[in-house]
């Protein structure tokens, strides 16, 4: 009995913090993230951990399953096609240009060619849901600059996964996980799957992600924070600020590097650079796949996370900053 008592606690929780973050316009995957990242806080896991670590465990791992396949479910191949020449290079630019720049700086720090390109990978994804939610609060999302803000993030998606499988293939890493990581990266497509299917009943579709947001999906976040270390933040702090520093700066740059390619204005350019630099479900969920099977360690797990958390956060005071100071940027 107390062991569901705990549960209907943390999930409640969840939908408070969320809502708070929607009063104070914050994205509510940073919420969650920092909600996770409190139950890691010892008197928290005395109250709700202690002695369920095995059950939260299990139900994280479902919320990592239904936290992909609600990524998949928000694809929208429409917004894909609408702006689909400046979608296809802003997001492999604004991709391959972060995942460049963490390889080659972690192998020159020192570490396995394996692990620099799973830093790479968590930077190069975007969370074109959470920037979906910025433009929606600011009644922008019917803008042709975010029709390719979407559908970069949505090839973006793709990349990461691509990168992912192929660099797990490569070094044979996949191990006795082996299902596990293909069931949740095939969650994600089941996810477009299922977007193809359910667009004759929007208030079906609705109904069915709200129950997986409120009753799912906050255990990810839960097992998410347990797993993260503070103390490596204090014992490398210098790998959280370069993972932050490289994050930013290569979504930005690779942005800008398609100037020539998509005729986009520069303060165009650098506000569809920050809002690749929102990120939310994927990376995290490949990121704790990734330390599942043995591709990076806790510390560089735990700088991944605080790299999401810092990133998420900064792009909506940045976007409505340009955007009051450039009304017609959007356009």
């Amino acid at each position: 009995m107390e062991i569901i008592l705990n549960l209907v606690l943390i999930l409640v929780l969840s939908y408070f913090v969320v809502q708070i973050g929607k009063k104070i316009r914050i994205p509510g995957v940073v919420m969650l993230i920092a909600l996770g990242l409190v139950f890691n806080i010892p008197m928290m896991q005395s109250a709700f951990v202690a002695g369920n670590e095995q059950i939260i465990s299990i139900l994280g791992y479902v919320g990592l399953f239904a936290m992909m396949f609600l990524a998949g479910l928000e694809i929208s191949w429409s917004k894909l096609y609408k702006e689909k020449r400046n979608s296809v290079f802003v997001a492999t630019f604004a991709s391959l240009t972060p995942f460049l720049l963490a390889f080659i700086t972690f192998i020159i720090l020192g570490f396995s060619y394996l692990t620099a390109a799973m830093i790479g990978i968590s930077m190069a994804i975007t969370a074109e849901a959470t920037t979906a939610r910025v433009l929606v609060d600011l009644k922008k999302i019917k803008t042709k600059l975010s029709a390719a803000m979407m559908g970069a993030g949505i090839v973006d998606d793709f990349i990461g996964l691509g990168l992912f499988i192929i660099i797990a293939t490569i070094f044979g890493a996949w191990s006795d996980k082996q299902f596990f990581t293909l069931g949740v990266i095939g969650s994600f497509f089941l996810g477009i799957i299922f977007n193809k299917k359910v667009r004759e009943t929007p208030g079906e579709k609705k109904l069915f992600e709200k129950f997986l947001l409120l009753c799912i999906v906050p255990f990810f976040f839960i097992s998410m924070g347990i797993r993260f270390q503070f103390s490596s933040l204090i014992v490398q702090p210098f790998i959280v600020l370069i993972i932050i520093a490289l994050a930013l700066v290569g979504k930005i740059l690779g942005t800008f590097l398609t100037k020539h390619w998509t005729h986009l204005r520069n303060e165009q350019l650098w506000v569809v650079g920050w809002a690749m630099n929102s990120r939310g479900a994927i990376e995290l969920a490949l990121s704790l796949i990734a330390l599942q099977i043995g591709l990076i360690n806790t510390e560089i797990y735990s700088s991944i996370i605080i790299m999401a958390l810092v990133t998420t956060l900064i792009f909506p005071f940045v976007i409505t900053r340009a955007i009051k100071n450039n009304p017609g940027v959007m356009k």
